[in-house]
């Protein structure tokens, strides 16, 4: 039984989410700017991370904190969030910065003794701290960061002699960057099974926390600098546009053999039986976290072969991660996936990658 002080931290922490975040009916999540949000399960985000760098071949640690470090900074320009008054200043920078952490489920940031407690990754939260001190001080500083135990990090920072500058807004890719008249309605705040815990907040009893999309946007960029060579036999399952650039093609099936990894991986129920099972796991598993959704769906064959019209959106390589690793889970085969424009959408088939007789 929860004590009455702590279930009323709990109905402030969820009325501070719900007044923040907002669902909406293509699926997304959004703050207050308008920025795209997700909710994920820690461990899915362990795993998803993983598969990423695995599949990549190279480590990337240090470009997600990188990624992490650019969007937190970004946000707190954006959002003015520190711009307040002299009076008990510190006092209300540490309230803001607190409240900050609680909302997004990173735990807990302890500026005077760079500590971090958090249940999530390292290089994430790592980045999230250095974006916060960096504008707390208006000051550039190198990070490394150490960890201690499962939750607790310690982050030892030197100076930078780089002069502090804004940091840009999050890249555009091929699959996000045509214009579109579609406007998105709001449908509720997000909704949360939420249970408060020592370092963040649990979603149904599962660590969970709030991930801005620009973070992974950055750090798809940083992945397409980098100049991999996937295998032949992956690279032959996709096809795209002929003006399709072909690096940012390499972000989508790297995400895409990620989210395969981490649904394989995870206690999901996957059941396909018609095209209607289709919108009832979109509702278990993603819109309600932010993960987006379609806009139309047909059939192509009877093997289970589907195409999906999705909108342009900055979310697009973990919708169509979660629709490719949800069609091989629940058919059961090997997905080939092909991409082209549609009246200025998206439209994916899905299909298998080996002839079966009718």
């Amino acid at each position: 039984m929860l004590s009455e002080e702590t279930q009323s931290s709990q109905l402030k922490l969820f009325d501070s989410i719900q007044r923040e975040f907002t669902c909406f009916d293509d699926g997304s999540v959004r703050d207050s700017l308008g920025n795209f949000h997700t909710v994920w399960k820690v461990s899915d985000f362990q795993r998803w991370w993983l598969a990423f760098e695995t599949h990549a071949g190279v480590p990337l640690g240090r470009k997600l904190m990188n990624a992490a470090t650019d969007q937190e900074e970004y946000f707190l320009n954006e959002s003015s969030l520190f711009d307040i008054g002299w009076f008990m200043k510190k006092k209300r920078l540490t309230a803001l910065l607190n409240q900050r952490w609680q909302n997004m489920g990173w735990g807990q940031y302890t500026v005077a003794k760079s500590t971090v407690l958090s249940n999530i990754l390292a290089p994430v939260c790592s980045g999230f701290a250095l974006a916060t001190l960096e504008t707390l001080r208006t000051h550039r500083f190198k990070v490394q960061w150490r960890q201690v135990s499962n939750v607790q990090i310690q982050l030892e920072t030197s100076d930078d002699p780089r002069s502090i500058s804004v940091a840009p807004p999050p890249p555009h890719f091929d699959w996000d960057s045509k214009p579109t008249d579609y406007q998105p309605q709001q449908t509720q705040g997000l909704s949360l099974d939420l249970q408060m815990n020592e370092y963040g907040w649990s979603h149904s009893g599962e660590h969970s926390f709030l991930m801005p999309i620009g973070v992974l946007q950055r750090l798809f960029a940083a992945v397409n600098m980098q100049g991999l060579q996937l295998p032949s036999e992956l690279l032959d399952a996709w096809e795209f546009p002929e003006d399709f650039n072909a690096s940012h093609g390499l972000s989508l099936l790297l995400s895409s053999l990620a989210m395969d990894d981490m649904v394989s991986q995870s206690e999901r129920p996957i059941y396909i039986q018609d095209l209607s099972s289709w919108g009832q796991l979109i509702e278990a598993y993603m819109a309600p976290f932010g993960f987006g959704s379609f806009a139309s769906i047909r059939a192509l064959d009877e093997q289970g072969g589907v195409e999906f019209e999705l909108r342009p959106s900055s979310l697009l390589p973990l919708t169509l991660g979660f629709l490719v690793a949800f069609w091989q889970r629940g058919i059961g085969r090997k997905a080939r996936v092909k991409m082209a424009d549609k009246n200025g959408n998206w439209v994916f088939q899905i299909t298998s990658f080996l002839e079966y007789a009718k």
